[in-house]
C-alpha cells in the first residue's frame, strides 16, 4: 500500500469491518494485518496492511504452540519490525486485534462457543490461507489440513450473519498437471468427500502406499489437496460471497512493507541463503522455464482487491483470479541464476565456505555428478577437517538436508506453464485510478535486477540476522 488512501474505494469498504484471518501467524498473513510459509508470509504481510486502515477489528485464528499461549504468540507476531510504522501512527493499534484459540485439525477450527458467537455476529470478511504447505505431507494430514478445513471454514461461513466476503488462498500449480491452466476450477480424479472419509478410519501406512496412485500426475500431495479444497468449494459455497485466488510462488516483497522483506527459507529463499553460504552449487532444471515468482505484496494487494470486487459485484459463481508474473517472460531460472549471482557477489553471506556459483542443468546424470563433485565431496571434506579439529560434523547433514529440499523444486524448475488473467485483468480495471496505485498488483513496472538486489539483502538481513556492517569483511573473504 503506497498512496494516500483518502480517496480509496477499497479502503472505504474496508472501515469499520471486522477481518477474520486463518494462518495469520504465516508470511501473507502478517502483511495483510498492518495493510492482513507461504501462507505465513502472505498472512503476516495482509496484517500488516490492514493495520493502516481504519479497520474496525481484526480475528487471527491461532493455535498455541511449544507451551506459549496465543496471547504470547500474539505479542511476539506484533513486535515485529514490520509494524513500526503502524505503531508509530497509531500505538494503540493492538487494541483492534484479537487472536482466538483454534487449530484448522480441530472440529469446528477449536473455536470456543463464545469466539465462534463473535465470527457469527460482528465477521464481515474472511481470508483463509491456513494450510500445510510441505509439498510431500502425508496424504492423510495434507487431506485433513487442506481440503477438511475448508469444509469446517465453509460451515462456520454459513452461520456468519453479517459476511460480505470470502478469500480463499490456493496455489497456481493445484492443476499443475495441465500446461495450460484457465481461471477455473476443474473436477478432481476422485471425489474430496470419498477421501475425507477415508481420512477418518484409514490407517497411515494404507494412505501412504496409495499416495502415488491417488494423486496420479501431480508430484505431491499439496498441489493435489489444494486442487480438492477448491472443487469442494466449488460444489459447497455457491450461496457464499467467495473468490479464490492463485498465487505461483510467493516471494520477498517489493515495495510494502519494505523492499526485500522474507521470514521463510522456502522456494527462492532457501535458494538464496544455500547459494550465498557455498553449499548449493547445482540444480536440476531448465535454463529456459519461466520462473513465475510473485512479490509477497502484489499478492496481498490482489487479495484485499479481489475481497472488495466480491463483497459490491455479488456474482453468482465463485471466480478464480490466477496471481502471476509468468505472463512478462522476462525470468527463467537462468536469469534469475545471473541476477541473483551479481548480486551475491556484493551481499556476501557470513561463514560461507565458497564463493556464490549456482548451475541448472536439465539432464539427471549430469546434475548428479556435478552435486557429488561440487556439493557432496567438498562437504566430505569439510567433515573429516572438523573431526580432525574435535568438532562435530555437520557439512554432509546439512547437504543432504538441502538436497531433500531442492529436490522438492525440480518438478517446477524443469517446466514452464501459461496461466492466463483474464479475471485478474479485469479486476484492475474495475479499480479506480486511486485504488490501482494504493493496492497495485500489477507488476509490469518491476525492475527484476533491483527487485533481486533487495531479495538477497533481505535474505541476509530478515532470514539470516546478519549484520550489514560486516557485509565488506565478508567480501574480502571471498574474494581471497
Amino acid at each position: 500500500m503506497s498512496a494516500s488512501t483518502e480517496t480509496s474505494e477499497i479502503a472505504d469498504f474496508f472501515k469499520q469491518k471486522s477481518v477474520f484471518i486463518t494462518g495469520a501467524t504465516g508470511f501473507i498473513g502478517k502483511q495483510l494485518v498492518e495493510t492482513p510459509q507461504i501462507s505465513y508470509l502472505i498472512n503476516l504481510t495482509i496484517l500488516v496492511l490492514f493495520v493502516n486502515l481504519d479497520i474496525g477489528h481484526i480475528y487471527l485464528l491461532v493455535r498455541p504452540k511449544r507451551g506459549h499461549n496465543v496471547a504470547d504468540r500474539l505479542k511476539e507476531l506484533l513486535s515485529s519490525t514490520l509494524f513500526n510504522i503502524a505503531r508509530s501512527i497509531n500505538p494503540n493499534f493492538e487494541q483492534k486485534i484479537t487472536a482466538l484459540q483454534g487449530d484448522i485439525l480441530d472440529p469446528n477450527f477449536g473455536l470456543s462457543t463464545s469466539d465462534e458467537q463473535i465470527l457469527i455476529e460482528t465477521c464481515h470478511v474472511v481470508f483463509h490461507s491456513a494450510a500445510t504447505v510441505r509439498f510431500h505431507e502425508p496424504l492423510r494430514l495434507a487431506i485433513q489440513m487442506n481440503v477438511a478445513s475448508v469444509k469446517k471454514l465453509l460451515v462456520l461461513c454459513h452461520k456468519m450473519k453479517q459476511l460480505e466476503s470470502v478469500v480463499h488462498v490456493s496455489t497456481a500449480y493445484a492443476n499443475c498437471n495441465r500446461n495450460d491452466i484457465a481461471e477455473m476450477v476443474y473436477p478432481p480424479p476422485i471425489q474430496p468427500s470419498k477421501l475425507l472419509d477415508a481420512s477418518e478410519w484409514m490407517d497411515d501406512q494404507v494412505f501412504d502406499v496409495l499416495t502415488t496412485k491417488l494423486i496420479s500426475d501431480r508430484p505431491n500431495t499439496y498441489t493435489f489437496t489444494k486442487a480438492l479444497a477448491e472443487y469442494v468449494i466449488s460444489q459447497e459455497a455457491k450461496e457464499l460471497p467467495l473468490a479464490i485466488i492463485r498465487p505461483s510462488i510467493v516471494g520477498s516483497s517489493w515495495r510494502e512493507p519494505m523492499p526485500g522483506w522474507i521470514d521463510n527459507y522456502n522456494g527462492p529463499s532457501g535458494m538464496i541463503v544455500a547459494t550465498g553460504k557455498g553449499m548449493l552449487r547445482i540444480m536440476l532444471g531448465s535454463k529456459t522455464s519461466i520462473a513465475d515468482i510473485v512479490p509477497v505484496d502484489i499478492c496481498v494487494n490482489m487479495m484485499v482487491a479481489v475481497a472488495w470486487h466480491t463483497a459490491i459485484k455479488h456474482r453468482n459463481d465463485i471466480p478464480v483470479y490466477h496471481c502471476c508474473t509468468g505472463h512478462l517472460g522476462s525470468l527463467t531460472w537462468n536469469n534469475i541464476t545471473k541476477i541473483g549471482l551479481r548480486h551475491l557477489d556484493t551481499i556476501c553471506m557470513e561463514n560461507a565456505i565458497t564463493f556464490p556459483n549456482l548451475t541448472f542443468t536439465p539432464n539427471r546424470f549430469h546434475y548428479h555428478y556435478l552435486r557429488f563433485v561440487q556439493e557432496v565431496f567438498p562437504a566430505f571434506v569439510l567433515d573429516c577437517y572438523m573431526r580432525l579439529i574435535g568438532r562435530k560434523p555437520i557439512f554432509l547433514k546439512l547437504c543432504d538436508k538441502i538436497y531433500k529440499s531442492v529436490r522438492t523444486l525440480n518438478f517446477f524448475t524443469l517446466r514452464s506453464w501459461i496461466f492466463p488473467l483474464d479475471n485478474s485483468i479485469r479486476l484492475r480495471n474495475e479499480m479506480t485510478e486511486t485504488d490501482q496505485k494504493v493496492f497495485n498488483f500489477d507488476v509490469k513496472d518491476l525492475d527484476w535486477t533491483q527487485y533481486w538486489y533487495n531479495y538477497c539483502l533481505g535474505a541476509k538481513q530478515y532470514i539470516l540476522r546478519e549484520d550489514l556492517a560486516y557485509m565488506s569483511k565478508c567480501r574480502q573473504r571471498n574474494q581471497r
